[in-house]
């Protein structure tokens, strides 16, 4: 069993290693001047890092959940504690079959691509983008606040901590009215609040992942 989750804590470990390469941020305000002063051209790059952001993140994350969950549930077992978090065991299970499931990649390169040839998949895929990290943003400050309890009850961490989701609620609808109605100006700030809003939501979960890692490595 020691072995066991000597390879889980492994696994871990390079899932959240992972977020170098797949949560990319830029800075907002330059990706907007670029895209302005090279007519569109610039954001077609930005539109695909974003996509590609969001799949590489999705998917990460998938993996983090799956296998510090697994690692949970090796140590509470070891211990005789599976009863203990119950509870936020069952609640963790829905959380992950739905983080799963929401995990499968759009594909960055065949957005760009149709963005490319139709123009408008290129706001259709902004609101991929944008409902894709708020609904993820949710599912995961869930996730992070029962692991936090689990951990806590454990005696794994310290006090439980509670996440919060820090995407901003925003109105699809409401940016592609405006966007067409200012012949694509408005589309300038769109593509700011996608580079941000994305940006604060990996550069939050630092902590968070770090805080599970910590409290499941060494124990």
């Amino acid at each position: 069993m020691e072995q066991q989750q000597a390879g889980l804590v492994q696994n871990l470990f390079y899932f959240i290693q992972e977020r170098i390469p797949s949560d990319w941020t830029t800075d907002p305000g330059m990706a907007v001047l670029f895209s302005f002063f090279t007519c569109g051209i610039y954001g077609l790059y930005i539109f695909y890092k974003l996509m590609e952001r969001r799949d590489g993140h999705l998917a990460r994350v998938a993996n983090v959940v799956g296998t510090s969950m697994a690692l949970l549930r090796e140590k509470a077992q070891a211990a005789d504690q599976t009863d203990l978090i119950s509870q936020e065991l069952a609640q963790i299970d829905i959380l992950q079959r739905q983080i799963y499931d929401q995990s499968r990649e759009r594909g960055a390169v065949l957005w760009l691509v149709l963005g490319i040839f139709t123009g408008i998949a290129i706001w259709i895929g902004y609101y991929f983008i944008m409902d894709d990290m708020a609904k993820h943003d949710e599912l995961e400050a869930r996730f992070f606040t029962l692991a936090s309890a689990a951990l806590a009850k454990m005696g794994l961490a310290g006090q439980a901590g509670a996440a919060a989701p820090n995407m901003p609620d925003r109105n699809f609808a409401l940016y592609l009215l405006l966007s067409l109605f200012t012949c694509g100006i408005f589309s300038f700030y769109w593509l700011y609040v996608l580079v941000e809003d994305g940006n604060q939501h990996v550069e939050a979960q630092v902590q968070w992942e770090d805080f599970i890692y910590s409290a499941l490595a060494t124990a």
